[in-house]
This record gives structure tokens, sequence and C-alpha cells, in this order.
């Protein structure tokens, strides 16, 4: 926990760290009021009387018989590496700056006028990269976590139908999968997280640093990382049903802004902190 001290003490020094997300967020919450794509879903949900199981399942068959079409697979793989491609550039142009005065305020550089345009010169092209390939990777894990929770949600399916006479296999394969699927995510996010810091701080192999990083800190940052988890899934679930309020939509705003700050500045000087601790064990 003391690596978010450190993080809100950096926020504290460099007001820039709020106005970038503050400035993003707005976009983006006046986007999902004028698209309220989730609350749509979760109203129609809620009309057609399904359970989030029956919507799951109810997906999962939309999308395999889209699947036997290759054509349509073809086209729609096309159209989703271009679109990857499109949002990896404008996410790249945006973090390459602003991660580079994160890592500079972190590490107690001197701030200078230009520094995020400095980034961008330095930092676009290997972090528009590095998006596109964590985008691209992660909508294959979504793929394969959807495909694999299959079983699960057939043998929950069942047992809603035939009651108790199949609870003890219920539990197993659920839990089993819950674990799975909860611990492949986290690695996934945790190795990801902390490539970008490794690749700001110019270490070769980024990767691979940030994977052995990763790898000796792991439930240190589980712990921190399953806290923001919390905080954000709370968060959203408490005020999906809001998002056509004025005054919630401020509130949402705001507790974006705090939190993605606040989440970044984190990855940076947890980045920082436990790098240095692992030189002195090492000298």
């Amino acid at each position: 926990m003391e690596a978010i001290g450190n993080a809100i003490g950096v926020i504290l020094k460099r007001p820039f760290i709020l106005i970038f997300w503050g400035i993003v967020m707005l976009i983006f919450t006046l986007g999902s009021y004028v698209l309220p794509i989730f609350k749509t879903l979760y109203e129609l949900s809620a009309i057609s009387g399904s359970n989030s199981l029956e919507s799951i399942m109810s997906f999962i068959q939309i999308l395999y018989s889209y699947l036997s079409d290759i054509k349509i697979v073809i086209a729609v793989i096309i159209i989703f590496l271009i679109l990857l491609a499109a949002v990896s550039i404008l996410t790249g142009a945006l973090l390459s700056g602003y991660f580079y005065i994160l890592n500079c305020t972190v590490n107690k550089k001197q701030k200078s006028k230009g520094d995020f345009f400095t980034g961008m010169k330095k930092y676009f092209g290997p972090i528009w990269i590095v998006t596109f390939i964590i985008l691209l990777a992660g909508s294959l894990l979504i793929i394969f976590m959807a495909i694999s929770s299959v079983p699960a949600l057939i043998i929950t399916r069942a047992s809603v139908e035939k009651g108790k006479q199949i609870l003890p296999a219920l539990l197993f394969v659920d839990v089993l999968t819950g674990v799975v699927l909860f611990f492949g995510l986290m690695f996934f996010r945790i190795y990801t997280f902390f490539w970008y810091p490794a690749l700001i701080n110019n270490e070769k192999r980024a990767f691979l640093k940030a994977k052995r990083f990763a790898d000796k800190n792991f439930w240190k940052i589980l712990n921190a990382i399953f806290i923001f988890d919390i905080i954000f899934v709370g968060f959203q679930m408490t005020f999906i049903k809001f998002d056509d309020n004025i005054l919630f939509l401020i509130l949402k705003w705001i507790f974006l802004t705090v939190f993605y700050a606040l989440l970044t500045t984190y990855i940076f000087a947890a980045y920082k902190k436990y790098s240095e601790a692992d030189r002195l064990k090492k000298a």
C-alpha cells in the first residue's frame, strides 16, 4: 500500500496527471451519455426477463452461428484489425506524452516545457505497437475465456433445471473455472500494465523485464490491482442506472478521472519502488 501512497504524492506534485485524465474522461463520459451502450444492454436484458447466464449462452450461440460463415469471419477480422490499429495509434499518441511526464515525475526529474511532445517524439512508435499487441492479445484472451467457460455455463444451466442433483459437480467446475480465469486475467493484466514503465525507462527487452518484475512482486501487485477492481466494479454497478442524470454524470467523470490518474501513477510508482528494492537485494 506504500506504493499507492507514493502515487497520491506524485499526483499532488504534478496536477497535469489529473488534467490529462480529466480531459480524456470528460470526452468518454459525454460519449457514454450520447451513446449509452452499457445501460441499453442492461435495460434490454431486464425487459427480456432473462438472467445473466441465459444472456451469455445466447450471445455465444449467436457468435458461433456467425463463425460458421468464413466470408463473414474474414471481413470481421479485417475490420477489427483496422479499428484496433486506429485505436492503438490514437492511444499511443496520447499515452506516449503522458507516460513520459508521469515517469519523469515519479523519478523526480526536472520538468520542462514541451515534455508531452518530447515523450511523443521518443515513444510514440513503440507505445502504439505495444498497445496494438496488448489489445489484440486481450481480444484473443477474451475469446479463449468465453470458450473455456462454456462447460461451466452448461453445467450451471443444467443445475437450474435439475435442482440439487448435480450440485457437487456444479460447485467444482464453477470454482475451478473461476479461479483459472481470475488468475489468467490477472497475470495478463499485470504483465501488460508494467510493460509500459519498462518501455519508458528504456529497458532492453521491455516485456521480459516487466514479466520478471511482475513474477517477483506478483502478490503485492495483485492485492493493489484487486482493490482497484473492486472499487471500479462497485462504482459501475451502483451508477449504471443513472447515466441520464447530470449530477451522476459529473460524479462519474470525477471518479473516472481520479481512478485512472491513481491507477496509472501507481503502476509507475510501484515499478520504481520494487525495481529499486530488487537492485538493492542484488547489490
